[in-house]
């Protein structure tokens, strides 16, 4: 019996340092998405505008390289400064396809996201777009 509460006081220590070193390696992955964004934020002239097809050109995609295959992308509402969605993603060909009900930037993504952006953007890419 002791033997077993042993063994579990042991995995769950090794649990908590498991835990622990994957919220560090997450953070310090985040802190440098952070940095890139932050980065391109200071070249303004590096950005490049697509505004949706539809009648009044309701909304507009900022697109700019973070690095050499990293793609930071934000949405806004044409002619208005919030920000309504933003997404990083790898390169795998910037043309944006535009929907009546939504912006594909990235087919081959199988995320939760989905790569794409419902039009309007939900309340949780609302959400996202406000954090560092």
């Amino acid at each position: 019996m002791s033997d077993v509460r042993t063994m579990l006081r042991q995995g769950a220590r090794v649990l908590r340092w498991a835990l622990c070193l994957a919220v560090v390696v997450l953070g310090v992955k985040y802190c440098f998405e952070v940095k890139a964004r932050v980065r391109a934020d200071h070249h303004p002239d590096e950005w490049w505008s697509e505004v949706s097809p539809d009648p009044g050109g309701a909304y507009t995609a900022r697109l700019v390289f973070t690095s050499r295959t990293t793609i930071l992308l934000r949405l806004y509402r044409t002619g208005e400064p919030t920000l309504l969605a933003e997404r990083s993603y790898t390169e795998a060909g910037v043309a944006l396809r535009w929907a009546e009900d939504g912006l594909t930037y990235d087919i081959a993504d199988e995320s939760f996201l989905g790569g794409g952006i419902r039009l309007p953007p939900t309340r949780l890419d609302n959400l996202l777009a406000k954090l560092p």
